[in-house]
C-alpha cells in the first residue's frame, strides 16, 4: 500500500506560495476501516461485494486477497450504507451515507452520481436500499423514494410524500413485489401499485402500522421471495398475509437482518441467526451487525457481518473468516509515528467514549490491539498515543493507566503502568480510575506522563529504572485538568489544559531541593496566548514551544527563560489567528503542519508564511476537520487523521542526507509527458542550479530537504529544449556540492 505510494511518480501536485521555500504534496491514499459491514451483494461471478463504513471490498475466495475501493479513483463517499447487484447490466450500485450514488462495473470502473448528495434542501440524504424493475432503479433514502433510469442515467422522480406519512419520511428498505412497490419506514409499511401515472400522489399509497399487526411502527428490514413479503421489526420477523402482518420469528435482541434462501426465512440479531424451521448453530467470533445468505454448491451459506472483523462465512460445516487488512475503526483520534515509520492510532474520542483500542500500521499490514487480544490494554478507551525518543509508543487510556508499546527483536511488547507499579493516581471519586494523556521524554531519557484529572497529581516522572515520582500542579495543587505536554531543551515541562486553565511551566531541577524549583502559569491574562484551552504543545527543532488552541497558534521562541517571576514572551501567529487548531507536527525541515477544523496549513520555520494549505476543495481529504497530523521524516509521508479515516500523501518534507547521493527520476525526462522530474538525495539547505552543458544558467531555486522537483521550465517559464542538462547542488549548511546529469527529451 504505502510502498507503492513511496515509489510512484509525483502527480496532482499542490504547492504553496511560490517562494524559495515550498512544500509539495502528491499521490494520495486513504486508510479506513473495512470491518463494519452494512450490506453485501453477490455478483454474476459469485464474488461478494461488501458495503462498509470505510469503503467497499470484494471477496472472491480464501486464496485471493480482497479488492478494496475507497474514495480515490472510485467512490464519492467512504461510508457505504447500501449495495445492490443488477444482473441485467452486471453493475454494482453503492449508496452512501451522504447520498452519494456510485456505480461499478465488474472490473472496478466507477461512475459517480452526485444528484442526491448535492440536494442540500434535504438535511438527511442517506441511501438505504435498492430495487429494480425494467430500466428503473428504485432507491430507498432518507428523503423518500427516488426513481433513476439506468439507461438514460437520469433521475425521473422523487417521492418525498408517501401516503399519509409525514413529508420526507425516511425509507429504510424497498421491495418490488407483484407489480407493487413496498417500502419500510419508521412510521410503518407503505405499498403502492406501479401502474399509476405517478407515485408522488399520496392517494396511491396504503399505509400499515401497529393496527395491521406490526409490533412497532418502525420497520427496519424488508425482503421478499415466492410472492411473499417479510419484514424485520423490533425483535420480530413477520410475513404479510394479505391483510395483516403475522409474526414468524422472535429474537432475544432487536432484529438486524433478514434474508430468504431456499424458501427459508433467516433472521439475525447480535446474538446469531435463527430460522422458523431449525436452529442455526454457528460459532461466530463476535456479535453480528447483520447477515445475508447465499446458495452455493446446493447449500445455504451464511454470511455474518462480524463486529470489528468484517465478514465470516459458514455452510454449517466450516467457518471462513474473510481477511480484512484495515484498522478496526475510522476514528483517528490521535496518531503517532514510531522510529520505524509505523503508524499508531488511538481510536477513542471524547465524547462519545466508544474506542476500539489502538491500531498499528507498518506500511503494509494492520494490527489491532484491544482488550480481547492484549491483556495489558485493559480498556478500549485509548484516547492518546505519544511517540518518544527511545522508540517506544505510549498509549493513554481513559481509566486504566498508561501502556508502553516497544519493539523488541521485531516483536511489539506491551507494559501497563498504573497505581500498582507507579505513582500514577486515580481521580478523586475513584482511586482505581486512572486517566493518562500525553507523554514526553526529557534529554536524560526520563518519561513524563500527564496524569489527567487525578486527585492531586499533575504529572508523573518515570525514571529509566522505572521508579517514579509524582508532581502536583505547582501553581494550583487542586487543578489537574491537563492533557498535553512538551519538554524543552532546558528541561522545562510545559503542560496544557483542555479545560481553559492555560499552561503550567515548571522545572523541578534538583529533585531533592524544592527551593530551586521553577514554576509559572501561561495564560491569556499575562501573555498574548490566544486561548486558555490548549489542544497541543510541540517543541520545534530550534527549541521553540508551539501552542495550538481553538483560537489559533502561538509560539514561545525562548521557553528556557521560564522563571518564577518572568513569563516568556508569547507571540501569536497572525496567519492562523481564527483557526481551531487540533494538532501540530514539526517535520524534518522544521516546518509546522497544523491540523485545524478547516483543513491543513503548513507554516515555515517561524510561522510567517503559509507554504501549503489543503482542504476538501483542493485535495481528496475525508473531512476538513483534521483531528491529528504526522509526517514521516524519512519518507515524507504525511498522515491526516479524521473521524472518517486517514488520508496519506507523499510530501517533499524529507530529512536531508548527510552527503549528496543524487538520484533523478524519470531519466530521461519529458516535461510534456512527465510533468516533473524528481531530484532525490539532497543535503540540507541546497541551492539548486540547472545549467546547460555550455555553462548557461537555466533556472535556480532552493530546497531544505532531501527531495525537490523541477517542471522543465527556465526562469521565464519556457519549456527547455531537449538535451543534456547539469544539476549543480550546493549545501548552504555543509558547503558540500555535487553535479548530476539530466537528459531532457520531447
Amino acid at each position: 500500500m504505502l510502498k507503492h505510494l513511496l515509489c510512484c511518480v509525483a502527480l496532482c501536485v499542490i504547492a504553496g506560495t511560490a517562494t524559495a521555500q515550498s512544500v509539495q504534496v502528491s499521490s494520495y491514499l486513504t486508510l479506513s476501516s473495512l470491518r463494519s459491514v452494512r450490506a453485501v451483494a453477490l455478483d454474476h461471478t459469485g464474488r461478494i461485494w461488501a458495503a462498509t463504513s470505510g469503503g467497499v471490498f470484494v471477496y472472491t475466495d480464501q486464496n485471493t486477497p480482497v479488492t478494496e475501493y475507497r474514495n480515490i479513483d472510485a467512490m464519492l463517499s467512504l461510508d457505504a450504507t447500501a449495495i445492490f447487484f443488477d444482473p441485467a447490466d452486471s453493475l454494482i450500485y453503492v449508496g452512501g451515507e451522504n447520498g452519494s450514488l456510485d456505480i461499478a462495473t465488474a472490473n472496478g470502473k466507477w461512475t459517480n452520481i452526485t444528484d442526491i448528495s448535492r440536494a442540500s434542501q434535504y438535511q438527511r440524504r442517506t441511501i438505504r436500499g435498492f430495487a429494480k424493475k425494467g430500466d428503473t432503479l428504485f432507491i430507498a433514502s432518507d428523503l423518500g423514494v427516488l426513481l433513476y433510469n439506468t439507461k438514460q442515467q437520469v433521475f425521473v422522480e422523487t417521492i418525498d410524500r408517501i401516503g399519509r406519512l409525514q413529508e420526507k419520511t425516511a425509507v429504510n428498505g424497498i421491495v418490488i413485489l407483484r407489480d407493487s412497490i413496498w417500502v419500510a419506514t419508521d412510521s410503518g409499511m407503505a405499498v403502492a401499485p406501479l401502474n399509476v401515472n405517478t407515485l408522488r400522489l399520496p392517494t396511491v399509497w396504503s399505509v400499515y402500522d401497529t393496527v395491521s399487526g406490526l409490533p412497532t411502527s418502525k420497520v427496519s428490514f424488508i425482503t421478499s421471495a415466492q410472492s411473499q413479503l417479510y419484514v424485520g421489526c423490533a425483535s420480530q420477523a413477520l410475513v404479510w398475509t394479505g391483510s395483516i402482518f403475522s409474526s414468524l420469528v422472535t429474537t432475544s435482541q432487536p432484529v438486524n437482518g433478514i434474508s430468504i434462501s431456499e424458501n427459508q426465512l433467516y433472521v439475525s440479531s447480535s446474538g446469531g441467526i435463527v430460522s422458523v424451521a431449525q436452529p442455526i448453530v454457528i460459532s461466530w467470533s463476535n456479535e453480528l451487525l447483520g447477515h445475508s445468505t447465499i446458495v452455493k454448491d446446493g447449500k445455504v451459506h451464511f454470511i455474518g457481518f462480524i463486529v470489528g472483523k468484517g465478514l465470516e462465512i459458514s455452510n454449517l460445516d466450516s467457518l471462513i473468516s474473510v481477511k480484512i487488512n484495515s484498522p478496526v475503526s475510522n476514528q483517528f483520534a490521535r496518531i503517532a509515528l514510531d522510529n520505524d515509520g509505523g503508524l499508531w492510532v488511538a481510536t477513542d474520542v471524547e465524547p462519545p467514549r466508544a474506542g476500539e483500542g489502538v491500531s498499528y500500521f507498518d506500511g503494509t499490514n494492520w494490527q489491532n490491539f484491544n482488550t480481547s487480544n492484549t491483556p495489558q490494554i485493559q480498556t478500549r478507551a485509548c484516547y492518546r498515543v505519544s511517540a518518544v525518543a527511545d522508540g517506544s509508543i505510549w498509549i493513554g487510556t481513559w481509566g486504566k493507566g498508561a501502556v508502553q508499546a516497544k519493539k523488541v527483536d521485531g516483536e511489539i511488547q506491551f507494559k501497563l503502568f498504573n497505581s500498582q507499579n507507579s505513582v500514577l493516581q486515580g481521580i478523586a471519586a475513584d482511586p482505581n480510575y486512572l486517566l493518562v494523556a500525553d507523554v514526553a521524554q526529557d534529554r536524560q531519557g526520563n518519561t513524563w506522563i500527564v496524569n489527567e484529572q487525578s486527585a492531586s497529581v499533575l504529572a508523573v516522572k518515570l525514571n529509566q529504572d522505572e521508579t517514579s515520582k509524582s508532581f502536583p500542579n505547582c501553581v494550583d495543587p487542586g487543578s489537574t485538568l491537563f492533557r498535553s505536554i512538551a519538554v524543552d531543551g532546558a528541561g522545562n515541562k510545559w503542560i496544557g489544559s483542555v479545560a481553559g486553565i492555560g499552561i503550567v511551566g515548571f522545572n523541578e531541577r534538583n529533585v531533592d531541593i524544592s527551593s530551586d524549583d521553577v514554576c509559572n502559569y501561561i495564560r491569556t491574562s499575562n501573555t498574548q496566548l490566544p486561548d486558555n484551552v490548549i489542544n497541543v504543545l510541540r517543541i520545534d527543532k530550534s527549541g521553540s514551544l508551539w501552542i495550538g488552541t481553538p483560537k489559533g497558534v502561538a509560539v514561545i521562541s525562548a521557553p528556557s527563560q521560564l522563571s518564577n517571576t518572568t513569563v516568556p514572551y508569547v507571540r501569536r501567529i497572525s496567519l492562523l489567528s481564527s483557526a481551531v487548531v487540533n494538532d501540530i507536527y514539526v517535520d524534518a525541515l522544521n516546518y509546522k503542519w497544523v491540523a485545524t477544523s478547516t483543513g491543513v496549513f503548513v507554516l515555515n520555520e517561524d510561522g510567517t508564511q503559509v507554504l501549503l494549505s489543503l482542504s476538501k476543495s483542493n485535495a481528496p481529504l475525508l473531512d476538513d476537520n483534521i483531528r491529528c497530523i504526522a509526517v514521516d521524516d524519512k519518507t515524507g509521508l504525511a498522515y491526516f487523521g479524521t473521524s472518517y479515516g486517514c488520508t496519506v500523501a507523499r510530501s517533499s518534507s524529507i530529512k536531508p542526507v548527510a552527503d549528496y547521493n543524487i538520484e533523478i527520476h524519470p531519466q530521461p525526462f519529458s516535461p510534456q509527458l512527465d510533468n516533473e522530474v524528481i531530484i532525490n538525495g539532497l543535503a540540507a539547505d541546497s541551492d539548486i542550479r540547472i545549467m546547460t552543458t555550455g555553462g548557461f544558467l537555466v533556472t535556480a531555486f532552493q530546497t531544505k530537504g532531501k527531495q525537490t522537483t523541477w517542471d522543465g521550465t527556465d526562469t521565464l517559464g519556457r519549456t527547455v529544449p531537449p538535451g543534456v542538462y547539469l544539476i549543480h547542488a550546493t549545501s548552504a549548511t555543509s558547503g558540500q556540492s555535487t553535479i548530476a546529469k539530466l537528459m531532457v527529451r520531447r
